[in-house]
């Protein structure tokens, strides 16, 4: 005989030994999402059911509704306190497009509401970037595509080049850490991508957890996945979207080394011609200043030469005003002496001057040695003859 216990944990032995790592199909009900994050639902067919557990641990890339066809992979349990069996999720993923298109699209309601897709939070792109960081497949056409159509147009760019997953189990966390990796090297803007395919190959493009990873990045991301018609989640929340890789090297190229040489050239001349006409209109007015500063100085100098000869000239006047009134007393003493010695004098007194053949006849001569003589007086002349001694 067995109790209760007994023969549900002989049960729980049996299918827990018997039944692991298996995948089941069928349609989710009566989904839950417990406020601790874990996920609880039903999964059923046509006849049959069993109730599913997927923990907030493992990782999910799509919202859960009921009456989505999915494919799980975990382990059968049993819990006693129930007597039920369950299946305890290890993985989950949509069975079948039609199932993919319902969780791609209830993703795309959810993120839109929560303002992912809105234009004003979306970065600008770089005019002309230096560094560029590139998630994708290194085995893919993508990243040939991608370098070749970067270093054609634009050697001098620095790419950053981090390989990635980009389909089946991981692909999503690897490229949300591609984009974590990428922000180490400071880029200036990252192109996440692959080529087309169907949308189980673009799937890891529209995921929440890859949505996050653009949507939380301080640096632009560009969005490249696929061909031109089509569009995944990443294209929505990415700063900008490139139909191809190639579209997406050609955006942050958009400045190529032609246009930056033809650019510079054109600076240069335009500086050139600046600098040039800077210079003329300087070296005018500079012209103007050492002008008028000469003529100031000219000016300055003609004053002081003005002075000096004021200066000078009132020395010299002073000198020949000294020497003249010098040279005027000594003619007056002079004068005085010639005056005082003048023969004339005494007549003025009533003398008389005896002259022979107009030369005066000195005292020591006798008057008898003439036969006449000449008395000069003040006003008159007169000749007299001597006889003799009386």
């Amino acid at each position: 005989m067995f109790t209760i216990s007994e023969i549900t944990y002989q049960i729980k032995n049996i299918l827990e030994e018997n039944f692991e790592n298996i995948e089941l199909i069928g349609e989710i009900s009566n989904y839950t999402k417990h406020k601790s994050g874990h996920h609880y639902f039903v999964l059923k067919d046509n006849n049959a059911q069993i109730n599913a557990i997927l923990w907030r641990s493992a990782n999910l890339n799509f919202e859960l509704k009921d009456g989505m066809k999915v494919i799980v992979k975990g382990n059968i349990e049993v819990y006693p306190p129930h007597g039920k069996y369950q299946i305890i999720c290890k993985l989950l993923k949509p069975a079948g497009e039609g199932d993919l298109y319902l969780a791609l699209e209830a993703l795309k309601e959810k993120l839109k509401l929560l303002g992912y897709f809105d234009s004003n939070r979306k970065k600008k792109l770089p005019i002309f970037p230096l560094k560029i960081g590139i998630s994708t497949s290194p085995t893919g056409e993508a990243i040939n595509d991608l370098i070749s159509t970067i270093k054609r147009r634009n050697n001098l760019l620095t790419i950053y080049f981090r390989p990635t997953l980009v389909q089946g189990d991981g692909a999503a966390e690897d490229i949300a850490k591609a984009i974590e990796d990428l922000h180490k090297y400071d880029c200036n803007v990252i192109i996440i991508g692959r080529g087309g395919g169907s949308i189980e190959d673009l799937w890891a493009y529209n995921t929440e957890i890859v949505a996050n990873a653009i949507y939380n990045s301080r640096i632009p991301i560009i969005s490249a996945v696929g061909h031109e018609g089509d569009y995944t989640i990443s294209d929505l929340v990415a700063d900008y979207r490139a139909s191809t890789p190639t579209a997406a090297a050609e955006i942050v190229t958009k400045i190529t080394v032609d246009d930056l040489l033809k650019f510079l050239e054109e600076s240069k001349i335009k500086i050139t011609t600046k600098i040039t006409n800077l210079i003329e209109l300087y070296k005018e007015k500079l012209d103007d200043r050492v002008k008028k500063r000469m003529v100031r100085k000219v000016e300055s100098l003609f004053n002081i030469e003005k002075q000096k000869l004021d200066y000078f000239s009132s020395i010299l006047f002073n000198n020949m005003n000294n020497k003249l009134n010098l040279f005027k007393n000594k003619t007056n003493s002079l004068y005085n002496i010639l005056n005082a010695n003048n023969p004339i004098n005494p007549l003025n007194k009533g003398f008389a001057l005896l002259k022979y053949n107009n030369k005066f006849i000195s005292k020591n001569k006798s008057l008898l040695e003439f036969e006449d003589i000449t008395i000069v007086r003040q006003n008159e002349n007169v000749i007299v003859k001597i006889l003799e001694k009386l």
